[in-house]
C-alpha cells in the first residue's frame, strides 16, 4: 500500500469534475487550486491512516509502543536495568508471538525471537543396554536441558531506532530470565556458553 501524494489526489478531485467551460481544470483556476487544497488534506489523511496501520502491529509501533508493551506486562524482571529500544521491541515481539509451548524447537525459535542463536542438549538417565563410557544419571536427567549459546552475543543498533541507544549491547542475562520464566517447574535448565 503506498501513500499517495497531493498531486495525485488534486489530479483525481479534477477528473472527478464534469467536462465543460464551467469547469476549468487547468492549474491556474479557481477550482484547481480549490481541489489543491483539499488534496493537501486527503494526502495528510492517506499518510496519517498509514502510519495508524504500522503501528497495528508491535514489531513496527512507534507511536503506541509504550500502550503495546503495557498490553503484555512489560517491562519486567527479565528486562533488565536499562535496556535498549531494540531489546524492548524484541522482548514485546517474543511475547507478542508466545502462544506457549515446552518443546525444544519452541525455545529456540523463542531465542531467535530475543536475538539469540542457541541449541538445546536433551539428557536422559542412563538404563541397561547403553552403552558403556556414557555419563550416569538417574532419572532426574529426563528434565534436564543444556541450552548452548554463544558467550559473547551482541545485538547491534538498528537504523531508525531513537537516539541515545547504544550501538552494541551484549549478556545472556536476558536469554536465563525468559527461560527460567517460562519452563515448566519439573524442568531444569542448564545454560552452557562457549
Amino acid at each position: 500500500m503506498a501513500v499517495k501524494t497531493a498531486e495525485e489526489y488534486r489530479n483525481a478531485l479534477l477528473a472527478l469534475l464534469p467536462k465543460g467551460d464551467a469547469w476549468p481544470i487547468d492549474r491556474d483556476s479557481h477550482i484547481a487550486k480549490l481541489m489543491s487544497g483539499i488534496a493537501e488534506e486527503f494526502a495528510r489523511i492517506d499518510a496519517r491512516a498509514y502510519a495508524v496501520i504500522r503501528e497495528s502491529h508491535p514489531s513496527t509501533a512507534f507511536e503506541l509502543f509504550k500502550e503495546w508493551e503495557k498490553m503484555y506486562g512489560l517491562p519486567n524482571s527479565c528486562s533488565g536495568d536499562d535496556p535498549s529500544f531494540q531489546e524492548r521491541r524484541q522482548a514485546l515481539v517474543q511475547a507478542y508471538r508466545a502462544n506457549g509451548g515446552q518443546s525444544r524447537q519452541f525455545f529456540i525459535t523463542l531465542a531467535a525471537l530475543l536475538g539469540f542463536t542457541i541449541t538445546i542438549t536433551e539428557y536422559k538417565e542412563r538404563r541397561m543396554g547403553d552403552l558403556f563410557g556414557e555419563t550416569y544419571g538417574d532419572i532426574e536427567w529426563n528434565y534436564v536441558w543444556q541450552v548452548n549459546a554463544a558467550l559473547n552475543n551482541y545485538a547491534e543498533r538498528l537504523m531508525g531506532e531513537p537516539y541515545g541507544e547504544y550501538y552494541r549491547t551484549w549478556g545472556n542475562q536476558r536469554l536465563e530470565c525468559v527461560f527460567n520464566r517460562l519452563v515448566h517447574a519439573h524442568r531444569h535448565i542448564i545454560f552452557s556458553y562457549t
